[in-house]
């Protein structure tokens, strides 16, 4: 029978390999991994006509540091990815929207992503499925959970 440590082992492999292959395998063709985090947010947002984004929403959302977001933030609009909208109300609040003309790109990055997600579905199952994302889900639950302790012990 396998100790608690060597499942621990086994899991902490499997996600190592699972980031690895995601990043290291590029995946997507067109974005990076970080910037197809920030349009796949952007795109839920306006896709259901929720105000645009902001970077600190970004932020708290990709878990990214504020540098890092507003360094690929950058990038994105050289690309004409995004496009940054001052606040009428308040100047210091700039709105972050998927362009129009980015959508298409994105869309098909999404879709490659969705064929995987379906082949996923088709091997294992509807009921297997429904158990890895609930278990995907509490997983990273735990993990933030975990964080936010640390963080807290860590700034006492």
């Amino acid at each position: 029978m396998e100790s608690k440590r060597q499942k621990e082992e086994q899991l902490l492999h499997a996600f190592l390999e699972m980031s690895a292959y995601i990043r290291g395998n590029r995946i997507l063709s067109r974005f990076s991994f970080n910037e197809i985090m920030i349009c796949n947010l952007l795109y839920r947002r306006q896709s259901v006509g929720e105000q645009a984004a902001t970077a600190t929403e970004i932020v708290a959302w990709t878990k990214l540091l504020k540098s890092q977001v507003n360094h690929i933030l950058t990038g994105m609009e050289e690309k004409g990815l995004i496009s940054r909208t001052r606040s009428e109300h308040d100047k210091r609040i700039v709105y972050i929207t998927l362009r129009e003309d980015a959508l298409p790109l994105y869309l098909q990055e999404h879709e490659y992503v969705l064929q995987i997600m379906d082949l996923i579905y088709e091997t294992m199952g509807s009921e297997k499925m429904q158990t890895l994302i609930e278990l995907v889900s509490q997983a990273t639950t735990i993990v933030d959970e975990f964080q936010r302790r640390s963080l807290w012990q860590f700034e006492s």
